[in-house]
């Protein structure tokens, strides 16, 4: 209650609750007041009704016996308090009258009037504590308002530059969703995601799905507070995985990832995508996590704002450099393939993988560039190396749909010399969403030489779509499929599947991951013709001299 009386702008809320808490004291103290009266005008009645049985005096020890037993004293009370409450009440007994007070029921109803106010003011003051706190926060958040917002037109660049920290109660959520299976053809995902979000979904402000060309679905859910992000996010994924589970009955929780971002009121929304896009990254790549989710905070903000110009610039510089990830065939029982792996040299960071960094790169300009220096140290190291050493090379895929990028690729390999020592590795969904554009430039690459590796394989193939490439000359199983297999039936007869679906092909089937000896020892036995892993080699570094 001081807070209130020290607050400089008390609103009417607060004289309203002031004025009802004072009334509840005044009551209390008065229903005391009149209690304690009664009780001793009741005890004083049954005091005068024991001395009249008396008709002689009484020995004064029995008497005051008589009066504490009815709450009264002989003498006045010594505490000045007490006294000033206690008024002599005048008895008989026989002929001689006497004074007697009150003292000892007097203390006993000032102490229940203390212990009652004491009560009342501790809830009191409880729920002052709690009003002051939330009309701290409720203030706060109006100031915060009112510096995001521009008052001008010429303030709103200023605005969107400034950078958030989720210091705010209410946050937003952006999830972006992508999971290992087809849609059936009769369904139409951006209507059936958002009917079944916005009925689920229905308690918060707002809940937005969007279904994009890619596959991904992304779901905008505010405003929530801090407190349940964490279940919120765990709901959302488990209701899109029921939504697809209605049509795959065998679909794992596992087969469906998501990457989140929380943030505050007038966040970045590149930044917030940016983030999201690394979280889903980050959940893909991991065998058992399913959810990532990152905060939008100052740090991460400002990380954001200069990394992909960073990892440019590195590029740029020549500060990198390729592993070779080696891939044994069972047969042969030799090396038949080295996939190239790209490590740039971060200042702070060491060695950072492209997994690491490539969610943070958009601009299909600096894809190009990035793209273009892998496959320029991939030619340079192949010139000193014999001929029949192969390497593989991950296009991004924003590139395998870029002409003037393939233009140029096709113009280096014809230059190299080297093209039929090239492979290149495409993930199996891209090739099964542009088949007849990819059939196009597959047929360049034929004449050239150049291989093509169908990557990502985690279901069975369509043997209809695939049997009329040429180019292809093998198939890489997942990661995910792959780890663990020894342990799993579901994933063992999956392999099989595609081992049986492939043979008819005339291709090879390699596994990707391997790293225990029950691992390959499962993927001996199902028909695979080949692995890399860290089982048989981790990425080695023999290339380093050449590219420097």
């Amino acid at each position: 209650m001081f807070h209130f009386a020290l607050t400089k702008h008390i609103a009417k809320r607060e004289y309203v609750f002031l004025f009802a808490w004072s009334i509840l004291l005044i009551v209390s103290n008065l229903v005391v007041i009149q209690s304690t009266n009664t009780w001793i005008d009741e005890e004083a009645k049954g005091l005068d009704t024991q001395l009249s049985y008396y008709i002689v005096s009484i020995p004064p020890q029995e008497l005051s016996m008589l009066a504490k037993q009815h709450g009264f004293s002989v003498f006045p009370s010594n505490d000045v308090f007490i006294s000033w409450f206690s008024s002599a009440y005048h008895f008989k007994v026989g002929e001689q009258s006497m004074n007697m007070y009150p003292t000892q029921m007097i203390s006993r109803g000032l102490t229940w009037g203390i212990w009652i106010n004491t009560v009342i003011f501790g809830v009191g003051a409880g729920f002052g504590v709690l009003y002051v706190n939330q009309r701290k926060r409720y203030v706060e958040r109006r100031q915060m308002n009112k510096l995001n917002t521009p008052k001008k037109r010429g303030d709103k660049e200023e605005a969107a530059a400034r950078i958030p920290v989720t210091t705010e109660q209410q946050v937003t959520m952006f999830a972006m969703f992508k999971w290992r299976c087809e849609l059936p053809k009769h369904i139409e995902p951006q209507s059936h995601f958002s009917v079944t979000l916005a009925k689920c979904f229905n308690k918060y402000q707002y809940c937005s799905a969007k279904y994009l060309s890619s596959g991904t679905l992304t779901v905008t859910l505010g405003a929530l507070s801090k407190n349940e992000v964490e279940q919120a996010i765990k709901r959302l994924h488990e209701v899109v995985y029921q939504a697809l589970l209605a049509f795959r009955g065998d679909l794992s929780r596992s087969a469906v990832k998501c990457g989140a971002c929380f943030y505050g009121e007038g966040a970045d929304q590149t930044q917030v995508y940016q983030i999201a896009r690394s979280s889903l990254s980050i959940a893909q790549n991991h065998v058992w996590q399913h959810i990532h989710m990152l905060p939008l905070n100052y740090t991460l903000a400002s990380s954001l704002l200069d990394a992909e110009v960073h990892i440019m610039e590195d590029i740029r510089a020549g500060r990198f450099v390729l592993f070779c990830q080696p891939l044994f065939e069972f047969k042969s029982q030799d090396v038949i393939q080295s996939e190239a792996l790209l490590r740039v040299r971060h200042k702070t960071l060491g060695l950072i993988t492209a997994g690491q960094f490539i969610h943070k790169i958009h601009h299909n300009e600096h894809l190009v560039e990035l793209d273009k220096a892998i496959v320029k140290q991939a030619l340079k190291v192949l010139s000193k190396e014999p001929r029949g050493f192969s390497v593989s090379v991950n296009l991004h895929v924003v590139n395998w749909s870029n002409s003037v990028f393939l233009s140029w690729l096709i113009g280096a390999l014809k230059d190299s010399g080297r093209a039929s020592d090239v492979t290149l590795e495409l993930m199996i969904n891209d090739y099964y969403q542009h088949k007849e554009y990819f059939e196009q430039f597959f047929s360049s690459l034929v004449l050239l030489g150049t291989n093509v590796v169908l990557d990502h394989v985690n279901k069975p193939l369509d043997v209809i779509q695939l049997q009329r490439l040429h180019s292809v000359k093998g198939i890489k199983l997942a990661f995910e499929l792959i780890h663990g297999i020894n342990g799993c039936a579901k994933r063992r007869a999956v392999v099989k599947q595609i081992v049986g679906q492939a043979r008819k092909l005339q291709v090879p089937v390699y596994a990707v991951g391997v790293e225990t000896q029950d691992e390959f020892n499962c993927i001996k036995r199902l028909g695979v013709d080949g692995a890399q892993g860290y089982f048989f080699s981790a990425p080695l570094l023999e290339l380093e001299n050449s590219l420097n």
